[in-house]
């Protein structure tokens, strides 16, 4: 194989190692639609404990908790529409689903239970068409 013009000797990979967010949706109660973004975290506490006269660190694993974050266009419903009349703001289904394709690595699924709205909030900027709607939900459990 011949150099680039930068010294580089380039191969293709396979883009089966891959995933795209072309094939994945997010379900919030139903298939969240104009979906912009997705941040999903996991996390539990770990305290450490040490013990005099030794250098020892042990970790004691705590609660397990996480945050679902997302923003959409704001459509068809009206503002937050996904999360109105959901009981006392918990919400089930939330999950993350990937389809994969004939080119794409393939599905996978992301589950959470317990999820509750934590926040909601509205963007609208000058020049831009679009109006955003965001949305954080605490979630319980993730598999």
């Amino acid at each position: 194989m011949a150099q680039d013009f930068f010294g580089y000797n380039r191969t293709v990979g396979s883009s089966k190692q891959l995933s795209s967010s072309e094939f994945a949706a997010l379900t919030v109660g139903s298939r969240v639609m104009l979906c912009q973004s997705v941040n999903a975290t996991y996390q539990q506490e770990i305290k450490p404990i040490y013990e005099v006269g030794n250098p020892a660190i042990y970790f004691v694993p705590g609660h397990a908790s996480g945050n679902v974050t997302f923003s959409r266009l704001a459509g068809e419903g009206g503002f937050f529409a996904q999360l109105r009349g959901n009981n006392c703001g918990q919400i089930n289904p939330v999950s993350i689903n990937s389809s994969g394709s004939a080119c794409f690595a393939q599905s996978g699924n992301l589950n959470f239970a317990g999820a509750v709205i934590r926040s909601v909030s509205l963007t609208m900027n000058t020049g831009a068409i679009e109006i955003t709607e965001q949305a954080e939900l605490v979630v319980a459990s993730m598999s």
